[in-house]
Protein backbone atom coordinates (compact mmCIF):
# COMPACT_ATOMS: atom_id res chain seq x y z
CA UNK A 1 0.00 0.00 0.00
CA UNK A 2 1.63 3.45 -1.02
CA UNK A 3 2.18 5.40 1.87
CA UNK A 4 0.95 9.40 2.38
CA UNK A 5 2.51 11.52 -0.91
CA UNK A 6 2.78 15.16 -0.64
CA UNK A 7 1.74 15.91 -4.04
CA UNK A 8 -2.11 15.01 -3.02
CA UNK A 9 -2.11 18.55 -1.07
CA UNK A 10 -0.26 20.26 -3.83
CA UNK A 11 -2.34 18.73 -7.07
CA UNK A 12 -5.50 20.05 -5.30
CA UNK A 13 -4.58 23.25 -4.46
CA UNK A 14 -2.96 24.13 -7.83
CA UNK A 15 -6.79 22.70 -9.17
CA UNK A 16 -8.33 25.30 -7.05
CA UNK A 17 -5.61 28.21 -7.71
CA UNK A 18 -6.29 27.67 -11.15
CA UNK A 19 -10.18 28.37 -10.88
CA UNK A 20 -10.01 31.15 -8.84
CA UNK A 21 -7.95 33.03 -11.98
CA UNK A 22 -10.75 31.82 -14.20
CA UNK A 23 -13.38 33.90 -12.17
CA UNK A 24 -10.76 36.59 -11.51
CA UNK A 25 -10.35 36.49 -15.46
CA UNK A 26 -14.22 37.06 -15.81
CA UNK A 27 -14.59 40.14 -13.27
CA UNK A 28 -14.31 42.53 -15.99
CA UNK A 29 -17.73 41.82 -17.17
CA UNK A 30 -19.77 42.64 -14.09
CA UNK A 31 -20.77 46.04 -12.26
CA UNK A 32 -17.88 46.99 -10.26
CA UNK A 33 -19.26 46.71 -7.10
CA UNK A 34 -20.14 43.08 -7.50
CA UNK A 35 -16.30 43.13 -8.36
CA UNK A 36 -14.88 43.96 -5.47
CA UNK A 37 -17.61 41.58 -3.48
CA UNK A 38 -16.31 38.59 -5.72
CA UNK A 39 -13.17 40.05 -5.25
CA UNK A 40 -13.32 39.45 -1.63
CA UNK A 41 -14.74 36.19 -1.88
CA UNK A 42 -12.18 34.70 -4.05
CA UNK A 43 -9.50 36.40 -1.67
CA UNK A 44 -11.26 34.23 1.83
CA UNK A 45 -11.25 31.05 -0.37
CA UNK A 46 -7.75 31.53 -1.67
CA UNK A 47 -6.65 32.23 1.66
CA UNK A 48 -8.76 29.29 3.52
CA UNK A 49 -7.46 26.71 1.00
CA UNK A 50 -3.85 28.23 1.16
CA UNK A 51 -3.95 27.12 4.91
CA UNK A 52 -6.12 23.72 4.19
CA UNK A 53 -2.69 23.04 1.73
CA UNK A 54 -0.24 23.58 4.28
CA UNK A 55 -1.48 21.63 6.63
CA UNK A 56 -2.11 18.67 4.30
CA UNK A 57 1.62 18.97 3.31
CA UNK A 58 2.46 18.99 7.13
CA UNK A 59 0.18 16.18 8.04
CA UNK A 60 1.98 14.09 5.11
CA UNK A 61 5.42 15.13 5.90
CA UNK A 62 5.04 14.34 9.99
CA UNK A 63 3.33 10.72 8.65
CA UNK A 64 7.31 10.68 6.83
CA UNK A 65 6.20 11.55 3.12
CA UNK A 66 9.09 12.40 1.03
CA UNK A 67 9.24 15.73 -0.42
CA UNK A 68 8.68 16.00 -4.22
CA UNK A 69 12.54 15.76 -5.06
CA UNK A 70 12.50 12.68 -3.17
CA UNK A 71 14.42 14.19 0.23
CA UNK A 72 12.99 12.74 3.08
CA UNK A 73 11.87 15.30 5.90
CA UNK A 74 13.81 15.56 9.51
CA UNK A 75 11.56 14.75 12.19
CA UNK A 76 12.37 15.27 15.85
CA UNK A 77 9.99 12.09 16.69
CA UNK A 78 8.92 8.83 15.34
CA UNK A 79 7.07 8.95 11.91
CA UNK A 80 3.26 9.05 12.73
CA UNK A 81 1.20 6.38 11.10
CA UNK A 82 -2.31 8.24 9.94
CA UNK A 83 -3.04 11.65 9.56
CA UNK A 84 -4.83 11.59 13.28
CA UNK A 85 -1.68 10.61 14.35
CA UNK A 86 -0.09 13.25 12.96
CA UNK A 87 -2.51 15.79 13.67
CA UNK A 88 -2.08 14.72 17.32
CA UNK A 89 1.70 14.99 17.41
CA UNK A 90 1.41 18.20 16.55
CA UNK A 91 -1.06 19.07 18.74
CA UNK A 92 0.08 17.10 21.81
CA UNK A 93 3.85 16.11 21.47
CA UNK A 94 6.05 17.71 23.92
CA UNK A 95 3.35 19.93 25.28
CA UNK A 96 1.72 19.73 28.85
CA UNK A 97 -1.64 21.24 26.83
CA UNK A 98 -3.54 20.56 23.78
CA UNK A 99 -2.49 23.02 21.31
CA UNK A 100 -4.77 23.45 18.48
CA UNK A 101 -2.78 23.37 14.76
CA UNK A 102 -2.81 26.94 12.88
CA UNK A 103 -1.49 28.19 9.47
CA UNK A 104 -2.51 31.40 9.04
CA UNK A 105 0.88 33.20 10.06
CA UNK A 106 4.27 32.02 10.17
CA UNK A 107 4.47 32.46 13.90
CA UNK A 108 1.42 29.61 14.74
CA UNK A 109 3.37 27.55 11.71
CA UNK A 110 6.71 27.19 13.71
CA UNK A 111 4.77 26.61 16.79
CA UNK A 112 2.41 24.04 15.97
CA UNK A 113 5.56 22.71 14.31
CA UNK A 114 8.38 22.33 16.83
CA UNK A 115 8.41 19.71 18.60
CA UNK A 116 7.59 17.61 15.34
CA UNK A 117 9.26 19.11 12.24
CA UNK A 118 13.16 20.41 12.13
CA UNK A 119 13.38 24.24 11.31
CA UNK A 120 15.63 22.82 8.86
CA UNK A 121 12.61 21.68 6.71
CA UNK A 122 12.12 22.93 3.89
CA UNK A 123 8.62 23.15 3.92
CA UNK A 124 9.68 25.88 6.97
CA UNK A 125 12.38 27.32 5.42
CA UNK A 126 9.34 28.25 2.19
CA UNK A 127 7.13 29.44 5.20
CA UNK A 128 9.61 31.70 6.93
CA UNK A 129 11.15 33.24 3.85
CA UNK A 130 7.36 34.25 3.13
CA UNK A 131 6.31 35.20 5.70
CA UNK A 132 5.62 38.58 4.82
CA UNK A 133 2.75 38.00 2.18
CA UNK A 134 1.77 35.07 4.07
CA UNK A 135 0.87 37.45 7.08
CA UNK A 136 -0.42 40.32 5.03
CA UNK A 137 -2.74 37.92 3.16
CA UNK A 138 -3.98 37.02 6.15
CA UNK A 139 -4.72 40.55 7.11
CA UNK A 140 -7.64 41.45 3.99
CA UNK A 141 -8.73 37.77 4.60
CA UNK A 142 -9.44 38.90 8.23
CA UNK A 143 -10.95 42.15 7.46
CA UNK A 144 -12.93 40.75 4.91
CA UNK A 145 -14.26 38.18 7.47
CA UNK A 146 -14.55 39.73 10.43
CA UNK A 147 -14.84 43.30 10.35
CA UNK A 148 -14.13 44.87 13.80
CA UNK A 149 -11.70 46.95 15.21
CA UNK A 150 -8.43 44.72 15.36
CA UNK A 151 -9.11 43.40 11.99
CA UNK A 152 -9.47 47.31 10.77
CA UNK A 153 -6.00 48.17 12.37
CA UNK A 154 -4.37 44.99 10.81
CA UNK A 155 -5.66 46.12 7.44
CA UNK A 156 -4.69 49.74 7.26
CA UNK A 157 -1.17 48.64 7.99
CA UNK A 158 -1.30 46.70 4.90
CA UNK A 159 -3.04 49.50 3.28
CA UNK A 160 -0.27 52.42 4.25
CA UNK A 161 2.46 49.93 2.90
CA UNK A 162 0.92 50.01 -0.22
CA UNK A 163 -0.02 53.66 -0.39
CA UNK A 164 1.64 55.53 1.98
CA UNK A 165 -1.30 56.09 4.07
CA UNK A 166 -4.10 55.02 6.32
CA UNK A 167 -6.99 55.60 3.71
CA UNK A 168 -10.12 54.75 4.86
CA UNK A 169 -11.61 54.11 1.61
CA UNK A 170 -9.99 51.44 0.59
CA UNK A 171 -12.18 48.45 1.26
CA UNK A 172 -10.75 44.73 0.48
CA UNK A 173 -12.36 44.39 -2.81
CA UNK A 174 -10.77 47.59 -3.94
CA UNK A 175 -6.93 46.96 -2.66
CA UNK A 176 -7.73 42.99 -4.08
CA UNK A 177 -8.28 45.00 -8.02
CA UNK A 178 -6.95 48.27 -7.73
CA UNK A 179 -5.67 49.59 -10.99
CA UNK A 180 -2.81 50.98 -9.18
CA UNK A 181 -1.28 47.71 -9.39
CA UNK A 182 -0.37 45.52 -11.91
CA UNK A 183 -0.90 42.84 -11.59
CA UNK A 184 -3.93 43.39 -9.23
CA UNK A 185 -3.19 42.57 -5.40
CA UNK A 186 -5.54 39.37 -6.01
CA UNK A 187 -3.55 37.99 -9.31
CA UNK A 188 -0.32 38.75 -6.82
CA UNK A 189 -2.06 36.61 -3.91
CA UNK A 190 -2.92 33.81 -6.30
CA UNK A 191 0.18 33.93 -7.62
CA UNK A 192 2.55 33.26 -4.13
CA UNK A 193 0.11 31.42 -2.93
CA UNK A 194 0.99 28.73 -6.00
CA UNK A 195 4.62 29.45 -5.29
CA UNK A 196 4.65 29.08 -1.35
CA UNK A 197 3.25 25.99 -1.89
CA UNK A 198 5.28 24.73 -4.97
CA UNK A 199 8.32 25.48 -2.59
CA UNK A 200 6.72 24.03 0.25
CA UNK A 201 6.90 20.37 -1.25
CA UNK A 202 9.70 20.68 -3.50
CA UNK A 203 8.17 20.31 -6.77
Amino acid sequence: MPGPSIAVPYLEFTQRSGRHTQVVAGLRQVDPKLQRLLAELVMMRLFDEFQEALAGIALRLACGAVYADGSAPQLLTAAARSAAGAKALYEQHGRRTTNEMKWSKVTYINETTRHVLDANNAFLVACSANALVISEMQAVRNRIAHRNASSKKTFARVVVRYYGANLNNVSPGLFLLSSRFRPTMLDRYIASCRVIVKTCTRS
